[in-house]
């Protein structure tokens, strides 16, 4: 269901919108009472007396809407809100939601020894009431009190609404206050008290991955971006418009060539947009002499969409170079025989080095890849041996699959990494846990 939650008109101040339970509801008495007859049979009548109009979202006559539309058209129009939280509902504490949204003049009632969430009731006080003869006759004249006060009081402005677009979104610039492995966290120049976090996941489409966030980006200087919400957390992001990876893996096949123009001439190299608008960088010795807006064919050596890097060389390359490509595209990489993110086994030391370690997966023997696994992945015992030079080939450990896709740096290779975890080494060859088909 869709509801169009957008101001429509003007408010009809002599109209009161009732949000309240319907038909046959248990009161926190015990005793089971029916809400439209309290309507009806008091509510319309008061109101009316008062020379007010009443409205609830099911009496409205005549309307093919939804309940939930009409209510939210009532509390939009309505010069005054009563809601009723006599017993839990959960359309009374959306409409309830929406007048305080809209700053509505609200008056909040209840049967007394209804639980009344707390952190509502720091926003209004709540008349209480009774269902009986005298209680009702006394809600009546608090009613009536409420209404009158509200409508002595000027009428506050009230919210408006519009709805939510991406081009709504304000460029920013935000400075870098720290800097981690996965993500940094900014604070935006322009108000200072916004701060948020950018993962590698909102890196701009155009720009590559990095490894180490601060391979990129940098404690005290500032970025472009934007300041968006997303599952309701303030992140920082450098992505705008659609994501164009797809697209650019169907199109930039391994092998096929491309007229590219060169867009900036740096230190780091000579920058190209493909036709498309991929960008790459292109190896000093291939794009010698090239200079801004040339163009220069180039073929596509891989594609690496986790690192959101389009690697090219140039396609008729200078005498002595080539070009490592091959003339069609090869097939697709299938992970069906690696490990999968999650899986828990034993595996064996097979490559030392001073800051991570390579080992065999005691579950996939034939995988020809070996697992790395990074002296920040380890436990402190182990990398106590690793930084001591006392860790040897052979040794077993107990670790996590965390991650498995192609290589970063090997075309047509798979990558995996681990980190070692606690637990008993199961035997040789026998795996911890099992995990969800991939």
């Amino acid at each position: 269901m869709t509801l169009d939650l957008r101001r429509q008109g003007s408010v009809e101040e002599d109209m009161v919108f009732f949000a309240m339970p319907y038909e046959d509801k248990e009161l926190p008495n015990g005793r089971t009472e029916n809400f439209d007859d309290l309507y009806e049979g008091h509510f319309e009548d008061w109101i009316r007396n008062w020379e007010l109009r009443a409205e609830r979202a099911d009496k409205v006559p005549g309307t093919t809407e939804s309940a939930m539309d009409v209510a939210w058209s009532g509390i939009d129009r309505a010069g005054i809100v009563v809601a009723d939280l006599s017993v839990p509902s959960t359309s009374v504490a959306m409409e309830l939601a929406w007048a305080l949204c809209l700053r509505k003049r609200l008056v909040v009632i209840a049967h007394k020894g209804a639980q009344v969430p707390s952190n509502a009731l720091g926003q209004f006080r709540v008349v209480w009431y009774e269902w009986s003869v005298r209680g009702l006759f006394e809600l009546r004249k608090s009613l009536r009190a409420e209404i009158e006060a509200l409508r002595r009081q000027p009428r506050a402005p009230e919210m408006d609404l519009r709805p939510y677009t991406p081009e709504d979104r304000q460029r920013a610039r935000a400075r870098v206050e720290e800097v981690s492995e996965d993500h940094i966290r900014v604070r935006d120049l322009r108000n200072p008290r916004r701060i948020a976090e950018m993962h590698k996941r909102d890196i701009g489409y155009h720009e590559t991955i990095p490894d180490h966030m601060s391979q990129r980006f940098h404690v005290g200087r500032d970025y472009p971006g934007f300041f968006v919400y997303r599952d309701n957390v303030l992140v920082f992001t450098q992505q705008e418009g659609e994501d164009p990876w797809d697209g650019w893996e169907r199109t930039y096949q391994r092998g096929a060539v491309f007229t590219a123009r060169v867009y900036q001439v740096n230190n780091a190299g000579v920058w190209v947009e493909l036709p498309g608008g991929g960008r790459s960088r292109m190896r000093a010795h291939e794009a010698a002499g090239l200079k801004e807006n040339d163009e220069v064919q180039v073929a596509i050596r891989w594609i690496d969409r986790m690192r959101q890097r389009i690697e090219i060389g140039a396609a008729n390359p200078p005498a002595g170079t080539s070009v490592a490509a091959p003339a069609v595209p090869l097939p697709a990489l299938s992970l069906d025989d690696y490990p999968r993110p999650g899986e828990r086994q034993g595996a064996t030391v097979a490559v030392v080095n001073e800051s991570f370690v390579l080992v065999r997966l005691d579950d996939h023997p034939e995988v020809p890849t070996l697992a790395l696994l990074h002296a920040r992945r380890m436990l402190p015992a182990l990398r106590e041996e690793l930084e001591a030079g006392r860790l040897t080939e052979g040794r077993r450990v107990l670790v996590d699959v965390e991650e498995v896709g192609p290589s970063r740096t090997k075309p047509g290779r798979v990558d995996i990494r681990v980190r070692e975890v606690e637990g008993e080494l199961p035997p040789e060859g026998g795996s911890v846990a099992e995990v969800p088909a991939w």
